[in-house]
């Protein structure tokens, strides 16, 4: 009886365990989708002169200006990532670290916010403008997220490599 109650008690923290990745998928999507309508508002901005701008373009393309303009391609895609990363979360809960679902709530958060500028708009509105040394793709809030997303999870990937090679090496 005592382990069936244990039971009952450790899905109820694990479904409650969701709330804060919902609360930063939300706030994302939120954010950027506000910060979208007021630049859409005030037009151009320049923050540092030669350096960062706030200036809105329409991108019809996938990430980085790639694709062949399908609206509707895009779309799916977005959604079946989403899909994939959420069912990844939601059955592998108990094994998955925190800090890991965070980074792929960043990943569906920026998403979910370009999926709605595609289907609302036509297109992903992108604004920060930011030239350095290299002409950086121009991005939004949810891209931004997204490569943080990404390149963490990239990044944990390899610190894992790298330790499994340097215990296969001192094995030997």
């Amino acid at each position: 009886m005592e382990n069936e109650k244990s039971l009952i008690k450790n899905k109820k923290d694990n479904k409650n365990s969701y709330l804060p990745i919902i609360l930063i998928i939300v706030g994302i999507v939120l954010v950027d989708q506000i910060v979208k309508i007021v630049i859409t508002n005030i037009g151009q901005i320049t923050l540092i002169e030669n350096i960062l701008k706030f200036e809105i373009f329409e991108n019809t393309n996938a990430a980085y200006g790639i694709g062949s303009n399908s609206t509707l391609m895009y779309i799916v895609t977005n959604l079946v990532i989403i899909a994939i990363i959420t069912k990844f979360i939601t059955s592998q809960n108990e094994f998955v670290d925190f800090k890991f679902k965070i980074l792929l709530s960043f990943i569906i958060a920026g998403g979910i916010s370009n999926v709605i500028d595609r289907i609302i708009r036509g297109y992903v509105l992108e604004f920060i403008n930011i030239k350095l040394l290299i002409n950086l793709p121009v991005l939004n809030i949810a891209d931004i997220f997204v490569i943080i997303g990404w390149v963490s999870i990239a990044a944990i990937f390899a610190g894992f490599t790298v330790k499994e090679w340097r215990e296969q090496k001192n094995k030997k």
